[in-house]
């Protein structure tokens, strides 16, 4: 059994590794601290150590260098050396240490003495709570059946762990909580991958589809700023919203919500007919001629893409032209395209873009994901069949109608109760006891979701956990997170808290569960991870990693350029043209513009525009109705960074976004007081005048208006548990804002993307003057009424 060495652990957790003292001139501009207290740096040396990490925020993660003082990590920054970061860090990441001391952490288990969701809780041990859960498990898995034992989670671990314990136990039952669900499944079933990888900083031209990249990818943000400065790449936004990327591109169109891929079809309809088409690359890498795709393409004419898009056909018509000339351009889409009832028809449309122009993996174009997969540790437990398939958004209506039977569910990494479309619709189901008899979270916070559950297990956040890290980039590269700060007082890392669970439920043996997860401590699994990777091994296990944070090391920063250079000071180059050996991860080991497994489930084959049945004007609301859509900003990681003091701060409240001209006609100021109404509910909140907003389109940003986690997400100084012992005084003191904003989840209706399964996430709603009585937060909904436009939906599909 591979055991840690000292000098590896050293190593990596930064105990004596490098010592900054700050230099005469930074000091001498530090001259006094806080109350205006002399303080000479030149006499009291500040000694730091630093460490790597990678950072488990956002879609592309991002190693990350951190500044160890007294063995608690107080700066985060980006890893300089990391061809896509290039030393850049977001504001999540930057200020992420401060979590680790946040006094409305949960430190202990916790067992509900009250009605699910009355916040009524004691302390028990972590004997007494994994004998609890163990006891259940065998009794479900004997009475009911291992399928009964269920999981709903946000992202995995990095190496799957709780796919495994899922295994371990013989049950496949997992619901996957995934907002892109919708884009996943179009690139998968086109190319094989479940997302692209863009040479933005190669390219003479994007076209991006309903992504904020600038803020919610960050780490292309550096790429897409060289295209721009080296290659004097236009970047073209369709969005409803001028979001940051919007509002810093050569264009922005406003776009009707749901209608990318008509618009992507109509140009790709333009290309064919021009004769701006690689119709070579087209015959052989795709399953379909380019003969036939320009006759199915001629349906989409610019005339019906600006009837619904609202964008001029002879602006779609030139820009199409811009793009198959440019050379090499690309394309980048995101939840505005793919998050409707059509998401999947909109991704594979947009796809067709640089599949049609030869821009598929080639410098400067659209290219498949690069990484390095870990493997998994052997013995591995027998991957388990899948019983029955449900995805995330259908999951409360199947338990509620008894398709479904989660005599045990375990949650993690996910709050559905807050975030998840018709929010108030999983809360009404994970409250009922008789539908779900006992529930597990395992998390750092009390959530929306954590309230409802019978059982909580405290967690360890990301710098007090081991475990080894990939993500996909250009560049393929490894990573680790190690214990960098000690995890307070009963909380326990991932892997101890499944194998301990494991432990329990296989206390004598019998089972032959036990040999699955057989190690000491989290670092001992780590460093399984790594061996297993062999030329890793060989080139130094967690040493490599620990030299530079990533391996392998592709080069060093250089200030002057910006770039990363190569041993030679040259520019790093990726390599292009991955196809041209195995072919694309598809059946037919090429891009499958002719989808046979859409086929068989009866939908559409071939990329096509059908309008968003979620987007449908309720009965009375044809010609009222505006479009409602949500969106993300750089300063909100999901409920796992929804108490951080300073992201809070900066960004709070997340008041309505209506254009200007839609407000006048409706008699509504900036700042007025008004109600969102749904087909399920409504809304109170304030409205924000801009014309940064498409006429037609309201907006609000996703990640407001908690109920639970702490004092800070609720805007409240006095609550939460350590507030009351004072263990930060800067939010007892200086938590200057009351508004905590609007959940706009709970007024979503449950319509479902036929082609994944994913929950639409917008529709149209009616916005009116708040009436008399109105509070600014209110929100009523109906459960019914949720329940009823769901069925009316599904009717509608199987119609």
């Amino acid at each position: 059994m591979p055991k840690v060495t000292r000098r590896q652990f050293l190593k990596i957790s930064g105990a004596g590794v490098v010592t900054f003292v700050m230099t005469s001139d930074v000091t001498k501009a530090m001259e006094l601290n806080v109350g205006g207290k002399a303080f000479n740096y030149d006499k009291v040396a500040i000694h730091r150590s630093t460490a790597f990490t990678v950072s488990p925020f956002g879609k592309m993660k991002g190693p990350l260098e951190v500044a160890l003082e007294k063995d608690a990590v107080v700066a985060v920054l980006g890893q300089s050396n990391h061809p896509a970061s290039r030393g850049g860090v977001t504001s999540v990441d930057a200020v992420s240490h401060i979590m680790a001391n946040d006094p409305d952490r949960l430190t202990y288990p916790m067992k509900r003495t009250g009605k699910r969701g009355s916040g009524q809780w004691k302390k028990i041990t972590w004997e007494e709570a994994l004998k609890e859960i163990a006891g259940e498990l065998n009794k479900v898995v004997a009475d009911k059946g291992r399928d009964s034992v269920w999981l709903v989670r946000g992202e995995d671990s990095p190496t799957g762990l709780w796919k495994r314990f899922m295994n371990t136990i013989g049950t496949s039952s997992i619901i996957e909580m995934a907002g892109d669900a919708g884009k996943k499944t179009g690139q998968s079933l086109t190319w094989g991958e479940t997302i692209e990888t863009p040479d933005f900083a190669n390219s003479r031209y994007i076209l991006n589809f309903g992504s904020n990249l600038y803020e919610t990818f960050q780490s292309c943000t550096l790429a897409v700023a060289d295209g721009k400065s080296d290659k004097h790449a236009k970047l073209v936004t369709f969005d409803p919203r001028m979001s940051m990327t919007a509002g810093l591109s050569d264009e922005w169109i406003p776009i009707v919500p749901g209608s990318d891929g008509l618009v992507a079809l109509a140009m790709a309809n333009v290309i064919m007919q021009e004769g701006l088409a690689n119709t070579a690359f087209i015959n052989s890498w795709t399953n379909f001629s380019a003969e036939k795709l320009a006759k199915h393409l001629s349906q989409f004419t610019l005339e019906a893409a600006e009837k619904e898009s609202g964008v001029p056909a002879a602006e779609i018509r030139r820009i199409a032209i811009e793009f198959a000339s440019a050379k090499p351009s690309t394309v980048f889409t995101y939840r505005g395209a793919s998050s409707h009832a059509n998401g999947v028809y909109n991704e594979r449309a947009c796809m067709l873009l640089p599949i049609i122009t030869g821009n598929v993996e080639v410098e400067g174009g659209y290219c498949l994901p690069r990484r390095i997969e870990w493997k998994d540790i052997s013995p591995a437990p027998q991957e388990a069949k899948q019983a029955l398939k449900i995805n995330g958004a259908t999951f409360p209506q199947a338990v509620k109608d008894g398709q479904v039977k989660a005599n045990l569910l375990f949650v993690y990494n996910t709050n559905p109760a807050y975030s998840a479309s018709s929010s108030a619709y999983w809360r009404g189901i994970l409250g009922e006891d008789k539908l779900i008899p006992l529930s597990v979270c395992v998390t750092q916070y009390m959530t929306e979701t954590a309230n409802l559950c019978d059982v909580v297990l405290p967690s360890a956040m990301f710098l007090e956990s081991s475990e080894p890290v990939t993500s996909p980039s250009l560049f393929p590269w490894m990573g680790a997170r190690t214990r960098l700060s000690k995890a307070p007082d009963e909380v326990k890392e991932l892997p101890v808290i499944l194998r301990d669970m494991i432990r329990a439920v296989d206390a004598d043996g019998n089972k032959g569960l036990k040999k699955y997860w057989e190690f000491e401590d989290p670092q001992e699994w780590l460093v399984k991870y790594v061996e297993s990777i062999h030329e890793l091994k060989d080139a130094g296990g967690l040493d490599a990693i620990a030299s530079t944070g990533i391996w392998p090391n592709y080069g060093t920063l250089d200030i002057k350029t910006g770039k990363v250079l190569d041993s030679n000071g040259k520019p790093l180059k990726a390599k292009y043209g991955l196809y041209k050996t195995k072919g694309f991860a598809t059946p037919s080991r090429k891009i499958e513009i002719y989808s046979e497994a859409l086929k068989k489930k009866g939908l559409e084959p071939l990329p096509v525009w059908i309008k968003p049945g979620n987007l449908n004007a309720p009965e009375g609301l044809e010609k009222e109705g505006l479009i409602f859509v949500t969106f993300k900003t750089a300063y909100h990681a999901g409920s796992s960074t929804a108490n951080n003091k300073y992201l809070m701060e900066k960004d709070h409240s997340n008041h309505c976004w209506i254009n200007k001209e839609t407000a006048g006609e409706l008699k509504i100021k900036d700042g007025d007081l008004i109600r969102l109404v749904s087909s399920v509910g409504y809304l109170v909140t304030k409205a924000r005048a801009t014309n940064a907003i498409h006429p037609k389109v309201v907006a609000m940003e996703a990640g407001c208006g908690h109920s639970a986690i702490g004092g800070v997400a609720q805007a409240e100084r006095h609550h939460g548990p350590g507030w009351a012992t004072g263990k930060d005084a800067d939010v007892r003191h200086n938590l200057w804002w009351e508004d905590r904003g609007v959940n706009p989840n709970d007024i979503i209706p449950l319509f479902i993307d036929p082609a994944s399964g994913a929950a639409a996430l917008s529709m149209t709603v009616k916005v009116e003057p708040a009436m008399a009585g109105d509070k600014y937060g209110d929100i009523k909904v109906d459960i019914n009424l949720h329940e009823a436009f769901y069925k009316k939906a599904m009717e509608q599909f199987r119609g």
